[in-house]
């Protein structure tokens, strides 16, 4: 490429876009990404409101769930205490951090790396050290065609052993999964760009609400008296929307925001909207956009309901399958989603009612999953246990001999 020189002469240098004089060739994938005057990255990313408020949403809501662990035992599901590994991924962080960074990472980069730390003699680790989508590279051995990984500046490939990870969205022979912040960096660079303007028009904008005309020229001393003549008279909660007059000729002129002003901020909403809602599939009643009808569902159980389904359900099936890598055979874990899809106790109730008609729940795993302590009367016990007492009773009603009940009618 030949580059004209400040006096004047021309050399030749090589097409490297990341020189400041640019290039016609388009930068490799992650390394720039100006849009719209500004920077699109990971970080550059977060700082925009809804791609902050989606991110934090999902991997809180993921990291706050209990995690449970099986063993099949006769090809039936035994619930069993949570393996250290599970327990405590990593040394430093608690769980909770853990599942929230890893979720983070496939969220804004499109993958999860980590290595297996500790591994016995079955290959099964200790723990899992996350590592940052920047510090993993992944190729193919063009002899072998082999996946080699390798992390930090390590020359040598991680043992294939060693390596977990989780891709979100990919293409067939992908061996990384597509990032959203770089695939989509025009839509969010637009909305950075927007809260930089945004910040801008307050910071710099020195236009006030309306003015006041003369006809003649005023000194500064007479200006400043006109200017504390009017705050006198109409600053200040007790002098707001007093009528006003004005002498001598004198006009009072209002300035208004202009129609693009306006729809700026229409624009701004409409970015949160396209970040949040398809990118992230984040209702947007959980983002605090409520100013239209949500279509999510009528009640707030459905709302959940559809916001588990459609936007945490694909988080949650990669994590129990990454989970399921570390752990031995006919062992898996499970992301308890009892509560956050826990009705009110009006919902709650009437649905145990349907279960008990029809045969689904006795007594005591209604109670079980009230999270009530266990009936020690054995005479209780039993009416609770059964399925067959009639809908009607006050199984677990006292008498007066320390006995349950019997029917209400009796």
């Amino acid at each position: 490429m030949q580059i004209r020189t400040p006096s004047g002469g021309y050399e030749t240098r090589s097409a490297n876009p990341m020189l400041p004089w640019g290039s016609t060739a388009p930068p490799p994938a992650g390394s720039a990404g100006s849009i719209a005057g500004m920077r699109v990255d990971e970080r550059s990313a977060l700082r925009q409101i809804a791609v902050y408020s989606s991110v934090s949403l999902i991997s809180d809501s993921i990291a706050a769930l209990p995690i449970q662990q099986f063993k099949l035992v006769n090809n039936e599901p035994k619930r069993i205490d949570c393996s250290p590994v599970i327990e405590r991924p990593w040394s430093e962080i608690e769980q909770r951090d853990f599942v929230q960074q890893g979720t983070v990472s496939m969220l804004l980069s499109g993958n999860l790396w980590g290595r297996k730390v500790g591994m016995d003699d079955l290959g099964l680790p200790d723990q899992v050290q996350l590592v940052h989508p920047d510090h993993a590279r992944v190729t193919r051995n063009q002899s072998t065609g082999q996946v080699e990984v390798r992390y930090w500046n390590d020359p040598n490939p991680v043992p294939p052993d060693q390596v977990t990870r989780a891709m979100a969205l990919s293409g067939p022979e992908d061996l990384k999964g597509l990032s959203p912040i770089e695939y989509l960096r025009t839509t969010i660079g637009v909305a950075l760009a927007q809260d930089a303007w945004s910040a801008a028009f307050f910071a710099n904008s020195a236009r006030p609400d309306g003015y006041i005309s003369v006809k003649e020229d005023y000194d500064e001393d007479e200006a400043k008296a006109a200017l504390e003549s009017w705050k006198a008279a109409h600053q200040g909660p007790n002098h707001a929307h007093l009528p006003a007059i004005l002498t001598g000729g004198a006009e009072w002129k209002a300035v208004t925001m202009s129609m693009a002003d306006a729809q700026f901020i229409e624009q701004m909403q409409l970015s949160a909207s396209l970040i949040s809602g398809m990118i992230f599939r984040v209702p947007p009643h959980m983002l605090g956009m409520v100013d239209k009808d949500t279509s999510w569902g009528a009640g707030i159980e459905q709302q959940m309901l559809g916001y588990v389904r459609d936007c945490m359900g694909i988080w949650l099936r990669r994590w129990e399958d990454l989970m399921r890598s570390w752990l031995p055979p006919r062992q898996f874990v499970i992301f308890d989603l009892s509560q956050r899809l826990r009705g009110d106790a009006l919902q709650r109730w009437s649905a145990y009612q349907i279960a008990r008609v029809i045969g689904a729940m006795n007594g005591a795993e209604v109670r079980a999953a009230e999270g009530l302590p266990k009936v020690t009367d054995p005479a209780a016990a039993a009416l609770l246990g059964a399925y067959d007492t009639p809908f009607t009773s006050s199984p677990v009603k006292p008498t007066s001999t320390g006995g349950a009940g019997g029917d209400k009618s009796n």
